[in-house]
């Protein structure tokens, strides 16, 4: 399966460099961010056991914070095939089928990601036109969807690509 994972990991063509740049640079920020998230945790419980004062709502902006960050990492995840895969039942099939296998996951996981930034990208207006805030800070929620939505088309993008090139299988 080396020829496919080489074709995924390090395209050749302008459309897999320029999708697997986009997905790095996604998840630099959402490992940026989650390392943001994991300083503040560290300083509220610190603040907590040392001074009796944690941050405020410090639960609030990491559940914000993780979501945001975690869809910061699928499409780079999808293109490296970092996904969590189950090959128990395919690790004895030649490269051949379990890339055709692996164009098949591809797909189905391309039609989820595409209805997910469809409803994401309404939600995100929805959610503006609501003003819907956090219980304890007051945080809008609607500024968390844009990132989230754009990972998700970055990952529909991402999918589209991987389904292509593993269903044309290795090179022979």
């Amino acid at each position: 399966m080396s020829d496919v994972n080489t074709l995924v990991s390090r395209p050749a063509d302008p459309v897999g460099r320029v999708l697997l740049s986009i997905s790095y640079w996604l998840a630099v920020a959402g490992g940026v961010l989650m390392a943001g998230l994991a300083t503040m945790v560290i300083v509220s419980v610190l603040g907590r056991a040392l001074f009796s004062a944690p941050i405020y709502g410090d639960f609030e902006m990491v559940a914000m914070g993780n979501a945001v960050a975690v869809s910061l990492f699928l499409p780079y995840c999808q293109l490296k095939k970092a996904n969590v895969v189950v090959d128990l039942f395919m690790s004895w099939a030649p490269d051949k089928v379990q890339s055709r296998m692996d164009g098949v996951g591809s797909l189905i996981l391309l039609a989820i990601s595409a209805m997910l930034t469809w409803r994401l990208w309404v939600g995100t207006f929805e959610m503006h036109e609501v003003h819907e805030t956090t219980m304890i800070l007051g945080i809008t929620i609607w500024w968390a969807f844009p990132p989230i939505t754009l990972s998700f088309a970055v990952l529909t993008l991402a999918c589209l690509y991987t389904a292509v090139t593993e269903l044309r299988g290795p090179a022979e």
